[in-house]
């Protein structure tokens, strides 16, 4: 719990200016209002991708544009003329596109000093008398919401918050910041600075302490040794769900089931949802229509899980858990958990209609205090990424590529495992054919090298052979000699020439080696966001510790700034472990 907590605030971004610009709709002019301008200027730039064609994100964004337009009914899209403000979106693309290179590095150069400027004004608290980094000190401004897959709210506004809108978090002695702030509260077992509800999805927002923050830091090891200690007693929990499965209790058997999909199929648990998000499910908001029993024993899970992603696995369950589900099919009804807040999915036909999250924690805390359901998808990341390594084969004496690649395989086992899909580059076929291009390349460099090394040994016997005959020609020691070290300075040179040759030849085979990875894994991984689970499902210490087997420095050659500092306590934890053993 923190004693102390001073910070100046957040910092709220400016609106754009405003320009005072005019358009038609249904063939009347509009003078567009600041608010009305920042909004079409955003649609705009949007014209032209693969949003301006998507008719959810369409039909969303020119339902808000027609309110705040005040025009009834809404809007089609061939019914604006955006031409002035097209105009100005292309003079200022134009504009940045005619830039010298040197007016480019001079503005790039102004931008980071302003951003360091406020970085040094917002971006850090005071924690406990410690100087502490912020994760971030800037409010997010008003804008478009994209949303992830196929979200139901891509397209809509999303308006900024204000001061008014943001609580702080300061201990009684901070000096208050200026601004009109929604409320200034103290809440010292919390690691929040500020807060505001997000005006489009109600959500509530966070600014943090960095990662880097030592609360922090310990809170996120703790966090990875419960997934340890699940390790541990996991035969023991698993029974205890087995256990539960075929007890008298039926509520108990809804419980102990949706905790066997949970382990099984490393679901999240799911009955979180705010009525406007995604009708997405997870374990207690499965659905019958979510769940297919096949002949062959077999049961197909279909769903949109998490941001609207596709869930689809088929797993083999053993009798009692497929005799459940098939009761639970019958017996589905809707939920009453929700509250005020009930998600219009709810009022559907639930396989675990009156199960929530706290119900699943409780029975799993009964075997192993503290055991959540997010602890079994720390766990089975972890596992399977510590198990890909292992089964990696990689060596001591590997080359540092075929390291890198073990280090992706299991990152992509984890997404997969995970269910961490994105989008895949839209210039991927490109991308393929650049690397195509550059494997080609290198490949025809190593094969011309290789040709005059073979050409450059060719010469060693005939030179051998000629000294051999000329000093059997040539009388006198004296003379053998000189004709023996001429010949030799050849051989030599040859000899030098061909090692010359083979250290080139083994760099660009490494090359080609190391390419060559880097196009499988680009293939491979393409849909998978190996961010996530790397992130927050992975221990890092699984990687570190194979690292250090495998004479390879993962922490500091996989993972990326942000994540090397986030987990900086992997190397203090391990080297304190050092010194307790000398």
């Amino acid at each position: 719990m923190l004693q102390q907590l001073v910070h100046r605030g957040v910092l709220v971004p400016e609106p754009p200016p405003y320009l005072h610009l005019v358009i038609a709709c249904r063939g009347e002019k509009v003078s567009l209002t600041a608010k009305q301008e920042e909004m079409a200027i955003a649609w705009v730039k949007k014209l032209g991708t693969e949003y301006a064609e998507d008719a959810v994100f369409v039909r969303n964004f020119m339902t808000d544009f027609s309110a705040a337009l005040g025009i009834e009914p809404v809007l089609k899209s061939d019914e604006i003329d955006l031409q002035a403000v097209i105009d100005v979106v292309a003079a200022e693309r134009m504009q940045k596109e005619s830039m010298s290179k040197e007016a480019r590095k001079a503005l790039a150069v102004e931008r980071k000093e302003k951003r360091e400027a406020l970085k040094e004004a917002y971006g850090h608290a005071i924690a406990d008398g410690e100087r502490i980094e912020l994760a971030n000190y800037l409010v997010e401004p008003s804008g478009i919401f994209m949303g992830r897959g196929k979200h139901p709210l891509r397209g809509r506004w999303k308006e900024g918050a204000t001061g008014q809108d943001i609580t702080l978090n300061l201990s009684h002695d901070a000096p208050r910041p200026d601004g009109a702030w929604a409320e200034i509260v103290w809440q010292p077992e919390s690691l929040w600075v500020a807060k505001w509800p997000d005006k489009l999805t109600g959500k509530i927002k966070y600014i943090w302490l960095h990662d880097t923050a030592p609360i922090k830091q310990a809170r996120e090891a703790q966090k990875f040794d419960k997934a340890i200690e699940l390790a541990e007693q996991i035969d023991v929990v698993r029974q205890h769900i087995r256990d539960a499965l075929t007890c008298e209790s039926f509520r108990r058997r809804k419980i102990a089931t949706a905790c066997f999909l949970i382990d099984a199929l490393c679901l999240r648990v799911g009955d979180e949802k705010d009525p406007d998000e995604a009708d997405t499910v997870g374990a207690t908001t499965l659905r019958p229509e979510h769940v297919k029993l096949l002949p062959d024993g077999a049961v197909e899970f279909r769903f949109l899980g998490k941001d609207s992603v596709l869930w689809h696995k088929k797993i083999i369950l053993d009798d009692v858990v497929r005799g459940n589900l098939e009761m639970l099919s019958r017996e589905a009804r809707p939920s009453k958990n929700g509250g005020k807040k009930k998600h219009p999915a709810y009022n559907k036909p639930q396989l675990f209609p009156d199960i929530s999250s706290r119900n699943v924690n409780e029975f799993l805390s009964e075997i192993l205090p503290g055991l959540t359901a997010k602890v079994f998808r720390t766990f089975h990341a972890s596992t399977v990424v510590h198990n890909s390594l292992s089964a990696s084969g990689v060596l001591v004496e590997d080359p540092e590529y075929r390291k890198w690649e073990a280090a992706v395989k299991a990152n992509v086992e984890a997404a997969i495992l995970c269910n961490h899909t994105k989008k895949a580059p839209v210039n991927w076929a490109q991308r393929k054919e650049n690397f195509r291009g550059r494997e080609q390349k290198l490949a025809g460099e190593l094969a011309v090298i290789s040709a005059r090394i073979k050409s450059e040994s060719a010469k060693l016997t005939p030179l051998r052979q000629q000294m051999k005959r000329r000093k059997e020609a040539t009388a006198g020691a004296d003379q053998r000699k000189r004709v023996h070290n001429a010949f030799q300075r050849k051989i030599d040179a040859v000899n030098l020439a061909i090692s010359r040759l083979r250290e080139k030849e083994e760099k660009k085979r490494v090359a080609l080696g190391k390419l060559k990875t880097q196009i499988a894994i680009a293939s491979k991984n393409r849909t998978w966001n190996l961010g996530t689970s790397q992130k927050s499902y992975i221990d890092p210490r699984v990687y570190y510790n194979w690292g250090r087997e495998v004479d390879y420095d993962v922490l500091e050659k996989y993972y990326s700034t942000t994540l090397r500092r986030k987990f900086q306590w992997v190397r203090g934890e391990n080297e304190s472990s050092r010194e307790d053993e000398s």
